[in-house]
């Protein structure tokens, strides 16, 4: 990909666009009237990559052009998704001159998957046009074969689709439901097939596993060593599992045993039906379990552009219990404490994030952690971080 850029970006007007308009955008907090250059030179590279026809040599870099633009359409407009852009993407890389190497071709369908999963939680499936999620087959090496890590999934590709599905999922079943009034038979055909998905992609996720290391070339970045890669993917699935268990809680209670982070991606038999708020102790487990591993990875990482999502997305189990007894003082509990902890690091690092990319949709992701941890502080119940992002309008690129 960099290759591609430093040799095309002169000869390929899309990309010079593309390239200036980044430029421009990163700049305008500092220089504001910056900010309308940046979305002209945007504007300019889409209508630009839209109407040329590049030579087979070129589209390797209309590709590229479609995919930063689609991925900075939310550094000029926080709000923009850029799903028109994604659906041209995919039919691009549909349409990729059969001479192409396999290995673009896997790297461009791997770009998109990771793309999927960053919208599938806040648009319609419809959004994504004809893209499905599974479709792209992940080449499983051989003994004697290595294979490169992703630089947008990492080694995470099959888990990256897993999460899209399941985003997809409660996407669609989420809006389905909140438009009943009154129960009826086909509403609970849809929440048994609902529940019928959701369970063969909890399979996917427990039964997922990562190439031994060895069989994976270096990442080549000396602050990015394949481990952090390694932690990535843990995140994603148990980040996957917890979206599960929120929306469907029949999958917790399937499973439920007291808390134990040894046993997450290998549950033991259930012991009991826990209650409502066994459920959310363990739910909240999960969420500071999922942190930790993030905290193993220092900022520096290019994994860092990854962990946005992963921290909105738990950000609603981190709700403080109190222990409703006057004889504790306050009410403070080592989990209050450790929750308050958890918090601290996801605005820390979310602070840093800004530092080192100070744009709008940063601010957003900041406002709508915020405004989760507000209704929850406030006392609201089943407060969950897609409802939240709806109802005030804080969708956003978290990538």
């Amino acid at each position: 990909m960099r290759n591609i850029i430093e040799s095309k970006w002169q000869s390929f007007g899309a990309l010079h666009h593309t390239i200036q308009s980044m430029a421009a955008a990163c700049l305008a907090k500092d220089f504001p009237h910056l900010a309308s250059m940046a979305a002209t030179e945007h504007s300019r590279a889409l209508t630009s990559v839209r109407g040329t026809l590049p030579s087979a040599e070129l589209y390797e870099a209309k590709l590229i052009v479609y995919t930063m633009l689609g991925h900075t359409a939310s550094w000029l407009d926080p709000h923009n998704l850029a799903t028109d852009i994604f659906r041209d993407t995919y039919k691009a890389v549909k349409e990729m001159p059969s001479d192409d190497s396999s290995n673009s071709r896997r790297f461009f369908s791997g770009t998109l998957d990771y793309w999927a999963m960053l919208l599938a939680y806040l648009t319609d499936c419809e959004d994504l046009g004809d893209y499905e999620p599974g479709t792209t087959p992940i080449t499983k090496p051989t003994a004697s074969e290595r294979i490169d890590p992703h630089p947008y999934s990492g080694l995470s590709q099959e888990t990256v689709q897993i999460v899209t599905e399941i985003g997809i999922l409660i996407f669609q079943y989420r809006k389905r439901m909140s438009t009943i009034k009154f129960l009826l038979e086909e509403h609970l055909d849809t929440f048994r097939e609902a529940l019928r998905k959701a369970r063969r992609l909890e399979r996917s996720l427990l039964a997922h596993r990562l190439p031994e290391l060895t069989q994976v070339h270096d990442t080549g970045d000396p602050k990015t060593p394949l481990s952090h890669l390694q932690a990535i993917d843990e995140a994603y699935r148990c980040t996957g599992l917890l979206q599960l268990y929120r929306v469907f809680p029949d999958l917790l209670n399937e499973r439920y045993a007291p808390w134990s982070k040894e046993y997450i991606l290998r549950p033991v038999p259930a012991e009991k039906v826990p209650t409502a708020k066994e459920r959310r102790i363990w739910l909240t487990e999960l969420a500071k379990h999922i942190l930790s591993i993030l905290q193993e990875i220092p900022f520096e990482s290019s994994t860092r552009c990854v962990q946005p999502f992963i921290m909105v997305a738990l950000s609603s189990e981190l709700e403080h219990e109190s222990s409703g007894h006057p004889l504790d003082g306050f009410g403070v509990d080592q989990s209050s404490v450790e929750v308050s902890r958890a918090r601290n690091f996801i605005c820390s690092r979310l602070a840093a994030y800004w530092h080192i990319l100070p744009l709008q949709k940063v601010k957003v992701i900041f406002e709508l952690i915020k405004c989760i941890w507000a209704a929850l502080d406030s006392g609201k119940k089943d407060v969950y971080w897609l409802d939240v992002a709806y109802e005030r309008s804080l969708a956003t690129m978290m990538g």
